[in-house]
């Protein structure tokens, strides 16, 4: 009986790491369709399962495809690579202030106030970005007034509510709204000695069907020609719905001029909380030429589908 379960165990990680070689391969067509995006997120997890794959197939002398599974497991983690490879960023003086943010998908569905303002207590940010914010909940969370005076927000019955509060005072604050979604971001401007920076919030759309994921793509799009014509520094904050391994992602880099902030700082996943095996990184801080990130980090649980990130920035002098 051993020996059968062996041979059924075995049997199984071979078909899965074939099936794993087909949606690593499948992940790179992600612009051509919605559902081939899907498998672009789960990078990690297919370099887990091709690498036991190939440590099975040496061990059972399947030489062919100890190299096959091997390979495609190579193939993703070069694309693993930038998360650990150190990132290249402009200097700032060591007399900048450093600002702490944290950004927190705190689900439509949360009920447990009490859960957030430990986690912002924990952080002690300059400011904070909650995402899914609905009125009861802004309602509950009214006391953050009292050490972040300055906030704007427009809170949700659906997913979409969004509200930033800040210990800074507002040069500028605007309710954006991107794409036929026409869902709210928050644009805010601060000063910094001297120099003013923007804060840019968002969390467009999930990809579960053809029309959300193109709406999805449009408000990146739009988001990234905000951030290129930006003539100040500029953060962009927020769950994006999408992994820094879709080819929609790298767009919206290439598009921005904005860097990952999460480059050199490992993979940091922050959905679905509480699932490990199908942890991914979709809530993200991008950042300008201006910006020097000296900290990023995902927070601890909060009792929503998504951990929190906080960032700690410096902003270049004139």
């Amino acid at each position: 009986m051993p020996f059968i379960l062996r041979v059924h165990l075995t049997g199984l990680l071979e078909a899965a790491s074939m099936l794993t070689c087909m949606a690593t391969v499948i992940g790179f067509a992600g612009q051509f369709g919605w559902v081939l995006d899907l498998a672009a997120h789960f990078r990690v997890q297919y370099a887990l399962v091709l690498g036991l794959g190939a440590l099975s197939a040496v061990v059972r002398r399947k030489h062919h495809w100890a190299t096959v599974f091997a390979g495609f497991a190579l193939l993703n983690i070069s694309l693993l690579m930038p998360r650990f490879l150190p990132s290249v960023e402009a200097a700032v003086s060591d007399d900048a202030p450093v600002f702490r943010v944290l950004l927190a998908n705190i689900n439509s569905e949360h009920r447990h106030p009490e859960a957030v303002r430990h986690a912002i207590a924990d952080e002690d940010p300059d400011f904070i970005l909650l995402l899914e914010i609905t009125p009861w909940m802004l309602e509950q969370l009214a006391d953050l007034a009292d050490g972040y005076p300055y906030w704007v927000a427009e809170p949700r019955e659906d997913n979409f509510g969004i509200a930033l509060f800040s210990r800074q005072p507002l040069l500028k604050t605007e309710i954006l709204r991107f794409g036929p979604a026409k869902l709210p971001s928050i644009l805010a401007e601060f000063p910094s000695s001297g120099q003013r920076f923007t804060l840019l919030g968002t969390h467009p759309t999930p990809p579960v069907s053809a029309e959300l994921t193109q709406y999805r793509n449009e408000q990146l799009a739009m988001l990234a020609q905000r951030a290129r014509q930006a003539d100040q520094p500029l953060l962009l904050l927020g769950d994006l719905n999408l992994s820094p391994w879709s080819a929609w992602f790298n767009q919206l880099l290439a598009n921005s001029g904005l860097q990952d902030s999460a480059n050199g700082r490992g993979i940091q996943p922050t959905w679905p909380a509480g699932w490990p095996p199908l942890w991914i990184p979709i809530d993200h801080a991008l950042f300008s030429e201006g910006i020097q990130i000296q900290r990023r980090a995902v927070g601890a649980d909060l009792g929503s589908d998504h951990y929190p990130v906080v960032v700690e920035f410096q902003v270049a002098r004139r």
